[in-house]
Protein backbone atom coordinates (compact mmCIF):
# COMPACT_ATOMS: atom_id res chain seq x y z
CA UNK A 1 0.00 0.00 0.00
CA UNK A 2 1.22 3.49 -0.88
CA UNK A 3 0.23 5.99 1.79
CA UNK A 4 0.81 9.61 2.74
CA UNK A 5 1.14 11.23 6.17
CA UNK A 6 -0.91 14.20 7.39
CA UNK A 7 -0.04 16.41 10.35
CA UNK A 8 -2.20 19.18 11.77
CA UNK A 9 -0.25 21.96 13.47
CA UNK A 10 -0.48 25.60 14.50
CA UNK A 11 1.87 28.00 16.24
CA UNK A 12 -0.30 29.42 18.99
CA UNK A 13 2.44 31.83 20.04
CA UNK A 14 2.22 33.68 16.74
CA UNK A 15 0.92 37.16 17.76
CA UNK A 16 -1.24 37.55 14.65
CA UNK A 17 -2.80 34.12 15.11
CA UNK A 18 -3.35 34.71 18.83
CA UNK A 19 -5.00 38.07 18.15
CA UNK A 20 -7.57 36.58 15.78
CA UNK A 21 -8.14 33.62 18.10
CA UNK A 22 -8.74 35.87 21.10
CA UNK A 23 -11.19 38.00 19.12
CA UNK A 24 -13.36 34.92 18.54
CA UNK A 25 -12.96 33.35 21.99
CA UNK A 26 -15.92 33.41 24.36
CA UNK A 27 -14.70 31.42 27.37
CA UNK A 28 -11.32 30.76 29.00
CA UNK A 29 -11.33 27.19 27.71
CA UNK A 30 -11.19 28.53 24.15
CA UNK A 31 -7.68 29.88 24.70
CA UNK A 32 -6.33 26.87 26.62
CA UNK A 33 -2.56 27.14 25.95
CA UNK A 34 -2.18 23.35 25.97
CA UNK A 35 -4.06 23.22 22.67
CA UNK A 36 -2.00 25.81 20.83
CA UNK A 37 1.50 26.22 22.23
CA UNK A 38 4.59 24.65 20.71
CA UNK A 39 7.02 24.72 23.63
CA UNK A 40 9.01 21.71 22.48
CA UNK A 41 8.86 22.02 18.69
CA UNK A 42 7.39 18.55 19.01
CA UNK A 43 6.67 18.13 15.30
CA UNK A 44 10.38 18.52 14.54
CA UNK A 45 11.06 15.42 16.63
CA UNK A 46 7.97 13.60 15.42
CA UNK A 47 9.27 13.96 11.86
CA UNK A 48 12.68 12.72 12.95
CA UNK A 49 11.05 9.69 14.53
CA UNK A 50 8.93 9.07 11.44
CA UNK A 51 11.89 9.20 9.07
CA UNK A 52 13.99 7.03 11.38
CA UNK A 53 11.49 4.31 12.24
CA UNK A 54 8.70 4.36 9.63
CA UNK A 55 10.11 5.77 6.42
CA UNK A 56 7.90 3.85 3.97
CA UNK A 57 5.44 6.72 3.41
CA UNK A 58 5.07 8.55 0.10
CA UNK A 59 4.66 12.19 1.15
CA UNK A 60 3.95 14.34 4.21
CA UNK A 61 1.36 17.12 4.30
CA UNK A 62 1.27 19.67 7.13
CA UNK A 63 -2.12 21.32 7.47
CA UNK A 64 -1.94 24.70 9.22
CA UNK A 65 -3.34 28.22 9.37
CA UNK A 66 -2.21 30.72 6.76
CA UNK A 67 0.47 32.06 6.62
CA UNK A 68 2.19 29.90 9.24
CA UNK A 69 5.31 27.87 8.49
CA UNK A 70 7.52 26.23 11.14
CA UNK A 71 10.75 28.25 11.31
CA UNK A 72 12.89 25.13 11.03
CA UNK A 73 10.99 23.44 8.16
CA UNK A 74 12.74 22.82 4.85
CA UNK A 75 9.82 23.46 2.51
CA UNK A 76 11.71 22.63 -0.69
CA UNK A 77 11.74 18.92 0.04
CA UNK A 78 9.84 16.83 -2.51
CA UNK A 79 8.43 14.67 0.28
CA UNK A 80 6.76 17.38 2.32
CA UNK A 81 4.17 20.04 1.51
CA UNK A 82 2.59 22.79 3.56
CA UNK A 83 -1.18 23.15 3.11
CA UNK A 84 -3.21 25.99 4.62
CA UNK A 85 -6.71 25.74 6.03
CA UNK A 86 -8.21 27.91 3.30
CA UNK A 87 -7.10 25.37 0.68
CA UNK A 88 -9.35 22.64 2.09
CA UNK A 89 -11.93 24.30 4.37
CA UNK A 90 -14.79 26.40 2.91
CA UNK A 91 -14.59 30.10 3.74
CA UNK A 92 -17.82 30.07 5.77
CA UNK A 93 -16.11 27.97 8.47
CA UNK A 94 -12.96 30.10 8.67
CA UNK A 95 -11.14 31.04 10.71
CA UNK A 96 -11.41 27.95 12.85
CA UNK A 97 -9.50 27.03 16.00
CA UNK A 98 -11.26 23.70 16.38
CA UNK A 99 -9.24 20.57 15.64
CA UNK A 100 -12.48 18.65 15.11
CA UNK A 101 -13.35 20.97 12.23
CA UNK A 102 -9.88 20.89 10.69
CA UNK A 103 -9.73 17.10 10.83
CA UNK A 104 -13.15 16.80 9.21
CA UNK A 105 -11.77 18.41 6.03
CA UNK A 106 -8.24 17.04 5.86
CA UNK A 107 -9.16 14.35 3.33
CA UNK A 108 -9.67 17.21 0.82
CA UNK A 109 -5.94 18.02 0.70
CA UNK A 110 -5.06 18.26 -3.01
CA UNK A 111 -3.06 15.27 -4.22
CA UNK A 112 -3.52 13.28 -1.00
CA UNK A 113 -3.44 9.52 -1.58
CA UNK A 114 -6.43 7.29 -0.88
CA UNK A 115 -4.82 6.09 2.36
CA UNK A 116 -3.01 8.36 4.78
CA UNK A 117 -1.60 8.14 8.27
CA UNK A 118 -2.95 10.92 10.47
CA UNK A 119 -0.52 12.31 13.04
CA UNK A 120 -0.67 14.93 15.77
CA UNK A 121 2.62 16.66 16.43
CA UNK A 122 2.89 14.98 19.85
CA UNK A 123 2.82 11.46 18.33
CA UNK A 124 6.27 9.89 18.04
CA UNK A 125 7.74 6.58 16.95
CA UNK A 126 10.13 4.92 19.37
CA UNK A 127 11.16 1.76 17.50
CA UNK A 128 11.11 0.35 13.94
CA UNK A 129 7.54 0.01 12.66
CA UNK A 130 6.01 -1.49 9.52
CA UNK A 131 2.66 -0.90 7.84
CA UNK A 132 1.35 -4.04 9.55
CA UNK A 133 0.96 -2.01 12.72
CA UNK A 134 -1.84 -0.11 10.95
CA UNK A 135 -2.95 -2.34 8.07
CA UNK A 136 -2.76 -6.10 8.40
CA UNK A 137 -4.20 -8.91 6.28
CA UNK A 138 -6.03 -6.37 4.09
CA UNK A 139 -7.74 -4.86 7.12
CA UNK A 140 -7.45 -1.45 8.77
CA UNK A 141 -6.38 -1.81 12.36
CA UNK A 142 -8.89 0.06 14.51
CA UNK A 143 -7.52 1.33 17.79
CA UNK A 144 -9.56 3.15 20.47
CA UNK A 145 -11.45 0.07 21.67
CA UNK A 146 -11.25 -1.90 24.90
CA UNK A 147 -12.23 -5.30 23.54
CA UNK A 148 -13.21 -4.62 19.95
CA UNK A 149 -16.56 -3.09 20.87
CA UNK A 150 -18.53 -0.67 18.74
CA UNK A 151 -20.14 1.98 20.93
CA UNK A 152 -22.23 4.29 18.79
CA UNK A 153 -22.91 6.76 21.57
CA UNK A 154 -19.18 7.46 21.96
CA UNK A 155 -18.82 9.49 18.78
CA UNK A 156 -18.92 12.64 20.93
CA UNK A 157 -15.89 14.04 22.70
CA UNK A 158 -17.53 14.52 26.07
CA UNK A 159 -21.31 14.75 25.82
CA UNK A 160 -22.78 11.38 26.89
CA UNK A 161 -19.22 10.04 26.98
CA UNK A 162 -19.95 7.45 29.66
CA UNK A 163 -16.72 5.47 29.44
CA UNK A 164 -13.48 7.44 29.45
CA UNK A 165 -10.88 5.84 27.16
CA UNK A 166 -8.72 8.89 26.49
CA UNK A 167 -5.50 7.04 27.26
CA UNK A 168 -5.97 4.82 24.20
CA UNK A 169 -7.18 7.52 21.84
CA UNK A 170 -3.95 9.36 21.09
CA UNK A 171 -2.09 7.38 18.47
CA UNK A 172 -1.52 7.48 14.70
CA UNK A 173 -4.50 6.37 12.58
CA UNK A 174 -4.38 4.96 9.06
CA UNK A 175 -7.37 6.51 7.29
CA UNK A 176 -9.11 5.65 4.04
CA UNK A 177 -10.32 8.90 2.44
CA UNK A 178 -13.57 7.44 1.12
CA UNK A 179 -14.49 5.84 4.43
CA UNK A 180 -13.59 9.06 6.30
CA UNK A 181 -15.98 11.07 4.13
CA UNK A 182 -18.67 8.39 4.45
CA UNK A 183 -18.51 8.64 8.23
CA UNK A 184 -19.48 12.32 8.16
CA UNK A 185 -22.33 11.65 5.74
CA UNK A 186 -23.98 9.49 8.43
CA UNK A 187 -24.67 12.54 10.60
CA UNK A 188 -25.05 15.59 8.31
CA UNK A 189 -26.76 17.81 10.90
CA UNK A 190 -24.24 17.02 13.62
CA UNK A 191 -21.42 17.47 11.14
CA UNK A 192 -22.67 20.92 10.21
CA UNK A 193 -23.06 21.97 13.85
CA UNK A 194 -19.54 20.77 14.57
CA UNK A 195 -18.08 22.67 11.63
CA UNK A 196 -19.76 25.86 12.81
CA UNK A 197 -17.96 25.61 16.17
CA UNK A 198 -14.97 27.95 16.17
CA UNK A 199 -13.54 26.11 19.18
CA UNK A 200 -13.77 22.56 20.43
CA UNK A 201 -17.01 21.75 22.20
CA UNK A 202 -18.02 18.60 24.08
CA UNK A 203 -20.97 18.22 21.72
CA UNK A 204 -18.81 18.19 18.60
CA UNK A 205 -18.46 15.04 16.57
CA UNK A 206 -15.06 13.68 17.50
CA UNK A 207 -13.39 12.56 14.25
CA UNK A 208 -11.43 9.50 15.37
CA UNK A 209 -14.39 8.22 17.39
CA UNK A 210 -16.74 8.79 14.48
CA UNK A 211 -14.36 6.99 12.12
CA UNK A 212 -13.96 4.04 14.46
CA UNK A 213 -17.73 3.79 14.82
CA UNK A 214 -18.22 3.85 11.05
CA UNK A 215 -15.51 1.28 10.35
CA UNK A 216 -16.72 -1.19 12.99
CA UNK A 217 -20.38 -0.76 12.09
CA UNK A 218 -20.31 -0.44 8.30
CA UNK A 219 -16.94 -1.82 7.22
CA UNK A 220 -16.40 -4.59 9.73
CA UNK A 221 -14.94 -6.97 7.15
CA UNK A 222 -12.26 -4.41 6.34
CA UNK A 223 -11.55 -3.69 10.01
CA UNK A 224 -9.37 -5.33 12.62
CA UNK A 225 -10.29 -3.97 16.07
CA UNK A 226 -7.27 -3.89 18.37
CA UNK A 227 -7.90 -4.81 21.99
CA UNK A 228 -6.34 -2.63 24.66
CA UNK A 229 -4.25 -5.55 25.89
CA UNK A 230 -2.58 -5.75 22.48
CA UNK A 231 -2.26 -1.99 22.07
CA UNK A 232 -0.51 -1.63 25.42
CA UNK A 233 2.30 -3.84 24.15
CA UNK A 234 3.31 -1.35 21.47
CA UNK A 235 1.90 2.01 22.56
CA UNK A 236 2.25 4.36 25.50
CA UNK A 237 0.26 7.48 26.39
CA UNK A 238 1.93 9.91 28.76
CA UNK A 239 0.76 13.22 30.17
CA UNK A 240 3.46 15.82 30.64
CA UNK A 241 2.72 17.39 34.01
CA UNK A 242 4.64 19.74 36.27
CA UNK A 243 5.59 16.91 38.63
CA UNK A 244 9.36 16.67 38.06
CA UNK A 245 9.90 13.31 39.78
CA UNK A 246 7.09 11.67 37.82
CA UNK A 247 8.51 12.95 34.54
CA UNK A 248 12.02 11.84 35.44
CA UNK A 249 10.73 8.37 36.23
CA UNK A 250 8.87 8.15 32.92
CA UNK A 251 11.79 9.22 30.77
CA UNK A 252 14.18 6.88 32.60
CA UNK A 253 11.80 4.04 31.76
CA UNK A 254 11.61 5.19 28.13
CA UNK A 255 15.39 4.89 27.84
CA UNK A 256 15.14 1.23 28.87
CA UNK A 257 11.99 0.22 27.02
CA UNK A 258 10.80 2.42 24.17
CA UNK A 259 7.40 1.49 22.66
CA UNK A 260 6.75 1.35 18.91
CA UNK A 261 4.83 4.61 19.13
CA UNK A 262 3.75 6.93 21.92
CA UNK A 263 2.17 10.27 22.74
CA UNK A 264 3.61 13.05 24.93
CA UNK A 265 0.46 14.96 25.81
CA UNK A 266 0.89 18.50 27.14
CA UNK A 267 -0.84 18.82 30.52
CA UNK A 268 1.41 21.58 31.87
CA UNK A 269 -1.40 24.07 32.41
CA UNK A 270 -0.76 27.82 32.30
CA UNK A 271 2.70 27.78 33.87
CA UNK A 272 4.92 24.92 32.66
CA UNK A 273 7.60 23.95 35.16
CA UNK A 274 10.93 25.04 33.57
CA UNK A 275 12.61 21.91 34.94
CA UNK A 276 10.07 19.70 33.18
CA UNK A 277 10.40 21.68 29.96
CA UNK A 278 14.18 21.19 30.06
CA UNK A 279 13.77 17.51 30.85
CA UNK A 280 11.47 16.95 27.86
CA UNK A 281 13.73 18.86 25.48
CA UNK A 282 16.79 16.91 26.63
CA UNK A 283 14.98 13.60 26.17
CA UNK A 284 13.79 14.45 22.66
CA UNK A 285 17.22 15.64 21.55
CA UNK A 286 18.97 12.55 22.90
CA UNK A 287 16.33 10.18 21.52
CA UNK A 288 16.30 11.82 18.07
CA UNK A 289 19.70 13.54 17.63
CA UNK A 290 19.85 13.38 13.83
CA UNK A 291 17.94 16.12 11.97
CA UNK A 292 15.46 14.85 9.43
CA UNK A 293 15.67 15.71 5.74
CA UNK A 294 12.75 18.10 6.40
CA UNK A 295 14.80 20.49 8.53
CA UNK A 296 16.81 23.47 7.36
Amino acid sequence: MNFDVVYTWVNGADPDYAKVRNEHANIKKDTNPERFRDSFEMMRYSLRSLETYFNSFNKIYILTARPQVPDWLHTNSDRIELVHHDQVIPEKYLPTFNSNVIESFMHHIPGLRENFLYMNDDFLFGAPVTLKSFYKDNKYRIFNTLFGENLGWRIYDGYRDLIGMGIIEHQPILINKRYWEEAYSLFPDKTERTRQSKFRDDRNLCPYKLYRYHMLKNHRKESDPVWITELNKVFRFHKLTNNVKRQQSFFEQMKKDSPDFYCLNDDLRDNPNPKVVTLVKEFLEKKYPVPSSFEK
